[in-house]
């Protein structure tokens, strides 16, 4: 029954996550009652937490470099050869 289980989740793919913390979150709310229910609520929250702050901190990285110089007349040469060179194979 795990082999065939293990192989299904194989097959899904990236849904085979949420798939396994749904199924988690069944058995906790189970096996625990109400204070497993805290816990999962507990554990969302955090989850939303940490990609929120990991959010903001990408964006102020994005927001410190700035904008970026202009390119000189050489290095614009140099992409517009690049360019016309892809277009054509």
């Amino acid at each position: 029954m795990w082999q065939g289980f293990c192989e299904h989740l194989k097959e899904c793919g990236r849904n085979g996550g949420p798939f396994c913390f749904a199924l988690v979150a069944v058995l906790c709310l189970g096996a625990l009652g109400d204070w497993g229910v805290a816990v999962l609520a507990a554990l969302l929250v955090a989850g939303i937490c940490w990609v929120w702050a990991s959010i903001a901190e990408q964006r102020q990285k994005y927001g410190k470099l700035g904008k970026m110089p202009p390119l000189s007349e050489n290095e614009l040469n140099r992409a517009r050869s690049k360019l016309v060179n892809r277009a054509k194979h």
